[in-house]
């Protein structure tokens, strides 16, 4: 059963693709489509030596050619959480950057922020660690369902956000929103039918055989969503209230917001 359980997750991704490379037929195309797309608009902006705060299996390094130098950090508690082996070259706690002050002419830190129960620490640690004129990359989300438990914290407006960044001597360059309402519902219905799914192919070996069995329809059912969620994205002129997830380019600026002069 469980050789069978494993096979599982291995064909999906050799059919639908994985993390920044997840096509049309993946449940998770819709996060992978928008930060493929600001990837390719933001990374020239990342250059020099960066770290990657909370960086699991680097998926983003690929797409960095330009730096000189990269550094991942990820936590050893929440890593064993994931359902991949995280490959740092630091294992570190982002609330104690284990770096000098100015170590970074770049950081990027994605999905990582809901996951720390002092996020406001973690942004003055980066600011900290981040060169005067450094630029950073952070990605956070607003309308998600909880994950990785029991270390989900937190979402974020982009009020809210903005608000932190600025606390830690950060200013915001660059304010994406990675989908609209469309992205929004689908994403939820995504995550709830195949976590599902999961759970229960990891029951019985029956219950494997029959998810097996499932497959070519939900991938038909999530191409037809994700078509769809696209379609209504396109549509929604409200999207900054109904967006799932934030993108944001930052420049350390020096002194925090409200600090003494």
């Amino acid at each position: 059963m469980r050789k069978l359980a494993s096979l599982m997750p291995r064909l999906y991704g050799w059919i639908c693709g994985q993390e920044l490379s997840a096509n049309l037929l993946h449940f998770q195309f819709l996060p992978s489509h928008y930060f493929r797309r600001h990837l390719k608009a933001d990374a020239p902006r990342l250059q020099g030596r960066l770290l990657d705060v909370g960086c699991g299996n680097q998926p983003y390094r690929p797409h960095l050619p330009q730096v000189t130098r990269y550094v991942g950090l990820d936590y050893p508690v929440t890593q064993a959480l994931q359902d991949f082996q995280a490959r740092p070259e630091v294992y570190g706690d982002a609330r104690r950057l284990p770096f000098a002050d100015g170590s970074f002419d770049a950081v990027l830190c994605s999905q990582v922020l809901e996951h720390v129960n002092q996020p406001e620490t973690v942004l003055q640690e980066i600011s900290r660690v981040l060169k005067p004129g450094g630029t950073g990359i952070l990605s956070v989300p607003f309308i998600y369902n909880v994950h990785v438990g029991p270390y989900d914290f937190f979402r974020y407006s982009p009020f809210g956000l903005q608000e932190l960044l600025g606390r830690a001597g950060l200013q915001v360059e660059t304010l994406r929103y990675q989908g609209g309402v469309g992205t929004a519902v689908v994403q939820l219905i995504h995550n709830w039918a195949f976590s599902g799914l999961a759970r229960l192919s990891r029951r019985s070996a029956l219950a494997a055989v029959l998810a097996g069995l499932l497959l070519p329809l939900l991938l038909v059912w999530c191409a037809l969503n994700n078509l769809a969620a696209l379609a209504v994205d396109r549509l929604d002129i409200d999207t900054p209230r109904f967006s799932p997830n934030l993108w944001v380019v930052f420049r350390k600026t020096g002194d925090p917001a409200g600090a003494p002069a």
